[in-house]
């Protein structure tokens, strides 16, 4: 439970939501670095090169500069607007970043069917929407 409250406090406003999803993508470009390169290691299929691994990363931290860039320039958006698109942009990068690490998984041979419907259902909610 103290946990759980203690997550609460960086959700207090929509500017602090933002930077816990930032963070959230962090993590989730670190773990879906991580299982890339397993699955390129243990899949026969697949080869295993550090040039896609650097090429990988390089995009990863572009990514991160771009995502980050974003920050003051919300304000600029009039109508407090900027920091709501910034949260959309941020939640579907993550969502995305999501969907590759299940790949990932995919190919390791391990099961994710529960967690992509789980995915699939948020994206056919938010097209319903």
């Amino acid at each position: 439970m103290k946990m759980f409250e203690y997550l609460d406090r960086f959700l207090a406003d929509a500017d602090h939501k933002a930077i816990y999803v930032l963070a959230l993508i962090c993590v989730a470009m670190i773990i879906d670095f991580l299982s890339g390169s397993i699955a390129a290691k243990i899949n026969p299929d697949m080869l295993f090169l550090s040039k896609v691994g650097i090429n990988g990363i390089l995009r990863k931290v572009a990514s991160m500069v771009l995502l980050m860039f974003f920050i003051p320039l919300a304000p600029l958006i009039p109508g407090g607007a900027g920091v709501g698109l910034i949260y959309v942009l941020y939640v579907g990068y993550l969502l995305m970043e999501l969907k590759s690490i299940l790949e990932n998984y995919k190919k390791m041979g391990i099961g994710t069917e529960l967690f992509e419907d789980f995915l699939k259902n948020i994206k056919d909610h938010k097209e319903e929407k």
